[in-house]
């Protein structure tokens, strides 16, 4: 037990200087009013429109990285899903943010199983302990409603099914499922 609780401090240790250094170097490149105005996106047109001319694939895999760390530091997608639309386009930008935000999704969720499950439940399970038995009857489907129907801020509803014991794969494919529609539109 012991050596469980060390590595579960070593490992949150851990994530927490990746976060940390993470955010320190995209705030010590741009201010957070320039992340997340268009100004931002319209003043760098054209280098965006030339990164994505030479090589679309290494940039697409490097965004889907960069939404990865993104969800897992900042826990939101809406900046980085106007960012997605305009250097990939629709088709491409919906595809590169859904994958990238419901990976890290999973990913986050499965931090927080692992180190908040206790808080999360102290937090929130008396608010949603009906839901439980719902969950446990129809997995997917819930989780698949539940990403669809959104209104919850995305942190939260990736740490949430830590209450219900969901599947990670479940976990996955509903979010890549449900978020697709929302996430189309702003993209």
């Amino acid at each position: 037990m012991e050596k469980a609780k060390k590595l579960k401090l070593l490992i949150g240790t851990f994530y927490l200087i990746l976060v940390g250094l993470f955010l320190y170097i995209i705030f010590s490149k741009f201010s957070l009013q320039e992340i997340t105005s268009y100004d931002f996106i319209k003043n760098n047109r054209d280098y965006f429109f030339d990164l994505r001319q030479s090589n679309l694939l290494m940039l697409s895999l490097s965004f889907i990285l960069f939404l990865i760390i993104w969800v897992l530091a900042a826990g939101f997608g809406s900046p980085v899903a106007i960012l997605a639309g305009f250097i990939f386009g629709k088709w491409i930008g919906t595809f590169v943010v859904v994958f990238g935000l419901s990976f890290g999704a999973v990913l986050l969720y499965i931090f927080a199983n692992f180190f908040l499950k206790d808080i999360i439940k102290d937090k929130f399970l008396e608010k949603y302990k009906d839901l439980g038995e719902k969950f446990k009857n129809s997995e997917f489907l819930y989780l698949l409603l539940y990403r669809f129907i959104g209104g919850i801020p995305f942190a939260i509803s990736n740490v949430l099914p830590c209450l219900f014991n969901v599947r990670p794969l479940n976990f996955f494919f509903a979010s890549l499922l449900g978020m697709a529609p929302q996430l189309f539109i702003v993209v």
